[in-house]
């Protein structure tokens, strides 16, 4: 495993994390996603790979007819 450069490091967000490559935004690892050995966030990473969410977003009834 490689260690990020101590220099693209923040704590802005309260907890240790990268600096996304793309945009600058300070990150933590758990939002970190890795594109050819760069941390981006996942606004960047939508960009660079022009994909979006696999997934349909529906409007879910708040509440379920009981039978």
């Amino acid at each position: 495993m490689v260690m990020p450069d101590p220099d693209k490091l923040s704590t802005a967000t309260g907890q240790l994390g990268p600096i996304c490559s793309v945009t600058g935004k300070p990150i933590t690892f758990s939002e970190a996603i890795v594109v050819d050995d760069k941390y981006v966030c996942y606004e960047a990473y939508v960009e660079l790979m022009g994909q979006g969410s696999a997934t349909d977003s529906r409007e879910v009834p708040s509440k379920l007819p009981l039978e």
